[in-house]
């Protein structure tokens, strides 16, 4: 069999393992990661790409001036043993990819990559007639299914028609054709800049920039070559139609194809010049089409140019260095990226934790993190923070004793407001006819005289209705569940910012995290309103005076005592006459004897005083326990049912729990999916280097 296309010529043994390389990274896929060395056929539309793409490849695809290529075409050469062989798939472009270009719809429910016919050459030999028919049949099938019922329109597909040629003759290779670019008036400009962009973007890609005879000014082609970053060493040229070429063209194709440096349009690698297969030709063989290329170029204004920059003969030879040089240069990036992306891919798949797809997963995981939770919270209500994060919403004991100290400290200034100590001056003469008005003149005792004789009862003259002390008590501790809700609204924040930095420490991984602390934080009302009941409840026991405490009794006694004491000293710096403390301690309390109607009032205020200070610190320390340790911090609060035994019972009884909380949405589900993917492929392609050879350094 004749030399059929580009593969034969471009065989070099220094480079063959590493085009197999190439290929095989393309066949496991990781080009979808990773850009790979490639051949793309760029020029504006109605350029002659695809006759390039013909002569190049050898495979007849349509070259009618009035058919535009309107989706990329991949043509992936692939050197192999047994008959030549071709596939044709369309591949739907990746889905995160948004370039502008117009979906079939028919093509993006595929969902990826959809076979659109296999030719064996066993049954069609290359070259020959029925071959041609039925490649130019599957074409346009596969142009049907990317184009839908519009074929004649003027969109473009971002999905790809891959043709797969293998034989024994080719070599690892492929060239990507297109669609061709438009003036900027044109319907589908933004689009086909977007896709070509795509392409050209891969700085591993060698861009084989098609021209044709018209006006360079009006090419797109020629403003896209100056922004191809690196373009000396990835763009070579070619200008085809030459047999075609308008009337005053002569210079500056000549001109282009000499590629003198101080040209306009120089490229390192060089232009060249091709005479196309014209519609009628169609029939005609590969051989046919060189023999009349190599002869149009003998005549004319072309045999004044050098010959080996004519033709698709010198052409190939040209792409075949050129390719061979790339390929070369690029493989050194290439392991070092494979290798860095699968490091990134590694670090997001850690990020993603383990996966929790299914209900055993999500019961693992939930254990798991119960378990760390609960240790954690257990040294936070400790206070032993050696093992937490250093952060003071870990430090819950602390905040929880800050709290408790502030609580106690506004109830002891709550009492000192209410019932101060009375003044040491309240006698304010010796003699004994103004001592009543004088004590009852003090707010506090005036204010319990008041309530003594707004309530008499059938008690006798000199005694107090019992339920005196019940009245001025209640008066005393209204202000308590104030005191207490604000200690509760004050922690139950802290018990929330503890919760979060607590299940931050237990898991790395944010959605959990996320679910896990709104869970827990949801738990929160429960804890505070049982909290909020047991309070009621302590209160209303305080609402009763009693107590058994012995203190009680010193306290109110030791009370009376220096009031009495506070008065006779006021009284020993008015006598003149300088009689003693003692003397007047006795006077205040034979008076007193004698006036029970004003006594009763002082043992009422010094009990009152004595019974608050009892009460109070028993208060205090009942809320402490009952309330906060009980209900906010207690088996039942969120911080202490969280444990692994808790989490296995739940999953019994309620079916979506492990999944409202450790469950994995979609998307997450899929990015895990397509990371591992990723890794496989990535990984074998490493293994692979080394069973071809190439270096990993």
């Amino acid at each position: 069999m004749p030399a059929r296309g580009i593969g034969t010529v471009l065989r070099n043994v220094d480079t063959e393992q590493k085009l197999e390389f190439i290929q095989h990274l393309k066949r496991i896929g990781v080009d979808k990661y990773v850009d790979l060395p490639q051949l793309v056929v760029v020029g504006d539309q109605s350029s002659g790409k695809s006759s390039v793409l013909q002569a190049i490849t050898r495979l007849p695809f349509p070259v009618d001036d009035n058919m535009c290529t309107r989706f990329a075409t991949e043509v992936a050469l692939q050197r192999s043993a047994g008959p030549e062989y071709i596939s044709v798939q369309i591949k739907a472009a990746p889905a995160e990819e948004d370039s502008g270009v117009e979906d079939n719809d028919d093509l993006s429910a595929a969902g990826g990559t959809e076979t659109i016919h296999d030719i064996e050459c066993t049954t069609f030999p290359f070259g020959s007639q029925e071959f041609a028919n039925e490649f130019k049949r599957v074409l346009a099938a596969a142009s049907r299914q990317l184009l839908g019922p519009e074929e004649g329109g003027q969109d473009l597909s971002k999905a790809t028609l891959t043709i797969t040629v293998k034989g024994p003759d080719e070599i690892d290779l492929t060239v990507v054709d297109i669609p061709g670019l438009v003036s900027a008036g044109h319907d589908a400009f933004e689009t086909a800049r977007a896709l070509v962009k795509r392409y050209i973007d891969n700085p591993k890609s060698i861009i084989l920039a098609v021209a044709h005879p018209a006006d360079p000014g009006t090419q797109e082609v020629f403003q896209m070559i100056k922004n191809i970053p690196n373009k000396e060493n990835r763009v070579i040229g070619v200008i085809t139609k030459c047999d075609r070429k308008q009337e005053g063209a002569d210079n500056w194709i000549l001109d282009t194809i000499k590629n003198e440096r101080h040209h306009g349009h120089y490229l390192k690698q060089g232009w060249f010049g091709l005479r196309n297969r014209l519609p009628m030709e169609q029939d005609t063989s590969n051989q046919e089409r060189d023999a009349k290329e190599a002869d149009f170029f003998t005549r004319g204004v072309w045999k004044d140019l050098s010959p080996s920059r004519l033709g698709i003969k010198h052409l190939r030879i040209a792409l075949t260095k050129m390719h061979n040089a790339h390929i070369t240069s690029s493989i050194p990036e290439l392991i070092p990226e494979i290798r860095g992306r699968l490091s990134s891919c590694d670090h997001d798949l850690a990020q993603l934790g383990k996966s929790r797809s299914l209900k055993s997963e999500q019961l693992e995981c939930m254990v798991e993190l119960a378990s760390s939770f609960s240790r954690l919270s257990e040294d936070a209500l400790d206070g032993y923070y050696h093992n937490l994060p250093d952060q003071d919403s870990a430090k819950l004991r602390k905040a929880v004793q800050d709290g408790l100290e502030e609580f106690r400290d506004s109830m002891l200034h709550h009492y000192q407001n209410s019932l101060p100590d009375l003044d040491d001056t309240i006698l304010t003469s010796l003699n004994k006819r103004t001592w009543r008005s004088s004590i009852l003149a003090e707010e506090n005792l005036a204010h319990i005289y008041r309530v003594i004789q707004a309530n008499r009862g059938r008690e006798f003259p000199d005694e107090v209705n019992q339920n005196v002390m019940g009245i001025l008590w209640r008066d005393q501790t209204t202000n308590w569940r104030t005191m207490a809700t604000a200690l509760m609204e004050n922690l139950v924040p802290k018990i929330a910012n503890t919760m979060n930095v607590l299940v931050k420490k237990a898991t790395t991984e944010q959605e959990l995290q996320i679910n896990t602390t709104n869970w827990l934080t949801s738990q929160l009302p429960a804890a505070s309103e049982a909290a909020a009941d047991e309070l009621s409840r302590v209160l209303s026991d305080e609402a009763r005076t009693w107590t058994l405490r012995p203190r009680y009794s010193t306290r109110a006694g030791a009370l009376y005592n220096a009031y009495i004491t506070a008065m006779a000293k006021s009284l020993v710096e008015l006598d003149d006459d300088d009689r003693s403390l003692e003397y007047w301690d006795l006077q205040i309390k034979l008076w007193l004897a004698g006036h029970r109607n004003v006594d009763t009032v002082l043992n009422t205020y010094v009990r009152l005083k004595a019974y608050h200070e009892v009460a109070m610190e028993r208060f205090v320390d009942n809320v402490a326990l009952q309330v906060v340790e009980r209900h906010l911090l207690g088996p039942s609060s969120a911080l202490k049912m969280f444990t692994p035994s808790y989490v296995v019972k739940m999953a019994e009884d309620d079916v979506e729990f492990l999944k409202t909380i450790a469950g994995e949405n979609e998307d997450k589900a899929v990015e895990r999916a397509n990371l591992a993917k990723e890794i496989a492929s990535l990984t074998e392609a490493l293994a692979s280097a080394v069973r071809f050879g190439i270096s990993n350094n």
